[in-house]
């Protein structure tokens, strides 16, 4: 039995005791949210012992950021899950918070963590009023347990300024991404920022038996082009190509292909194998990142730091739904905030790397409505559609006189009287646009995305509405745009269409409320 600390106690006394104080109806109905309190990135991404494992940064104690915890919850199906006690707390001396991970079975059969130590103290300013007297060091820890209970390494940390080279900065050196290799070796790219220009980079890192490790590469780095500091790699193969994952800080929108603000970005590389025995992981990984392409994974408002688990084929991504820059908008009153997005399954479309919601939410379907609609030049609103938990399927066609007339389409959905989210097509520019700035929200927060869809006659949608967000998946999963909903009047179902001449064949799926175990 491990001993756990009294900070670790303390985090299970108050999830028992305000746990129960959340209602069903109080939660989403197909997303999930934290037990209590904060949530923010997802961690620990696995399938261990029968079981997936999804941990999450977790603050029971507020609404809002602190200092961080690990949430736990685990499910059979990827669509029920069951709420566990806290896994971590910051308790050691080398840690002020537990920040991000992710998590692996190893090779004796326990559930091997990785995660970020970080140890934050406040500049003591009646020693000196410049402040520089405050100290933040990241690094690198590992923990192993049952899938139940886990214990910190007594070695902690694994990775620190010794292992890192010169040119980065301990302040900013977090979020390791751990896997083992075909060779046997541990592999682990973290992220850093630079001294010389305060920009990000991707790191690699191996080890023989994930205690002792080894600085190998710098696989990417931050040029400038993509924000500031990097957060949150993942590291994968899909379909035989390296996938490169970053959440970028202070992202400048420099074409309709990217967006302002938090956002996450992947980078492509060529199909690629180790060819012989003198090529290692690191040559191919540094020779197919010179070349990778770049995309957006999410364009919408509430999308950040994704994991991926690879299971049966599969590569898995599950991403937090919120904008870091709002996270200190929580409603009044409200007794949690943050939730993580569906379960989407990567695949690769020619070049490009698309999305979907994970075949499982098939079995949510409760009933099934299909209709074909010859949209008006009025706003008409259709009761068969209705709904506030719905996996709702659009194929929109207009004819070439649309064109010529600047055909436009529009959809409002979550609509009660003057409160709805805006969806627009626009035929001619090949624009895109939701607009939630009707949405019932008092916080001020990005309200408008636009995004460079192309010019097509025939455009499709997925939407996924839950009762505290959206995820909208334009030509199946070539892009996607998530939201948040919060304040959202539970009355808010209808669905409207308007334009004039625009034909859409739909298909509705009213969703039943996934089973969450307690505490």
């Amino acid at each position: 039995m491990n001993k756990i600390s009294k900070k670790l106690s303390l985090a299970h006394s108050f999830e028992k005791a305000h746990f129960s104080e959340i209602q069903r109806q109080e939660r989403p109905g197909f997303h999930l949210s934290p037990a209590i309190g904060w949530l923010n990135d997802p961690n620990g991404f696995s399938f261990y012992k029968g079981e997936y494992h999804l941990f999450y940064q977790y603050n029971p104690y507020s609404t809002r950021w602190d200092a961080m915890h690990w949430g736990h919850w685990t499910s059979k199906d990827l669509l029920h899950w069951d709420y566990h006690e806290a896994c971590f707390a910051p308790d050691e001396d080398y840690e002020t918070g537990v920040f991000s991970g992710t998590a692996i079975t190893d090779k004796d059969g326990s559930h091997l963590i990785m995660y970020t130590a970080d140890y934050t103290k406040a500049p003591d300013y009646s020693t000196d009023l410049s402040g520089k007297n405050g100290i933040r060091r990241e690094t690198q820890c590992i923990a192993r347990g049952d899938g139940r209970q886990y214990q910190k390494y007594e070695g902690n940390p694994v990775i620190s300024e010794k292992e890192l080279p010169e040119e980065f900065t301990i302040e900013d050196f977090r979020d390791p991404k751990l896997w083992i290799g075909e060779d046997g070796k541990y592999y682990a790219v973290t992220v850093a920022r630079k001294k010389k220009d305060n920009l990000g980079a991707a790191l690699l890192f191996s080890s023989e038996n994930a205690v002792e490790w080894q600085y190998l590469s710098t696989i990417r780095e931050n040029d400038g082009s993509f924000g500031g500091m990097w957060e949150c790699p993942d590291f994968f193969f899909l379909e035989g190509r390296p996938v490169l994952s970053l959440s970028v800080m202070n992202m400048k929108n420099t074409s309709p292909l990217f967006r302002n603000g938090n956002c996450t970005v992947v980078f492509v590389g060529e199909e690629a194998e180790i060819e012989s025995e003198q090529e290692s992981m690191v040559d191919l990984i540094e020779n197919t990142m010179k070349t990778a392409k770049t995309q957006a994974l999410d364009l919408g408002f509430d999308f950040y730091a994704p994991q991926t688990m690879e299971k049966d084929g599969r590569t898995i991504m599950i991403g937090w739904m919120q904008a870091p820059e709002a996270g200190g908008n929580a409603p009044e009153k409200a007794k949690w905030y943050g939730q993580m997005s569906f379960p989407r399954e990567l695949f690769f479309q020619g070049n490009r790397l698309c999305q979907r919601p994970i075949p499982e939410i098939q079995e949510l379907y409760k009933d099934t409505v299909d209709l074909e609609i010859s949209c008006e030049k009025e706003e008409k609103s259709f009761a068969e559609l209705e709904g506030k938990l719905l996996d709702l399927s659009l194929q929109i066609s207009a004819p070439k006189h649309s064109f010529e007339r600047k055909g436009i389409f529009q959809m409002k959905f979550a609509k009660q009287g003057e409160i709805y989210v805006l969806c627009t097509y626009d035929f001619v520019s090949g624009i895109l646009t939701v607009d939630r700035s009707h949405a019932g929200r008092s916080a001020s927060i990005c309200e408008v995305r636009r995004i460079y869809v192309g010019c097509s006659e025939e455009l499709s949608l997925r939407l996924l509405l839950d009762r505290f967000s959206f995820e909208l998946f334009v030509n199946d999963g070539e892009q996607v745009l998530s939201g948040t909903l919060y304040e959202l009047p539970e009355e808010a179902k209808e669905i409207s269409f308007q334009g004039e001449g625009i034909h859409l064949q739909v298909e509705k799926h009213s969703l039943k409320e996934i089973k969450l175990g307690a505490l």
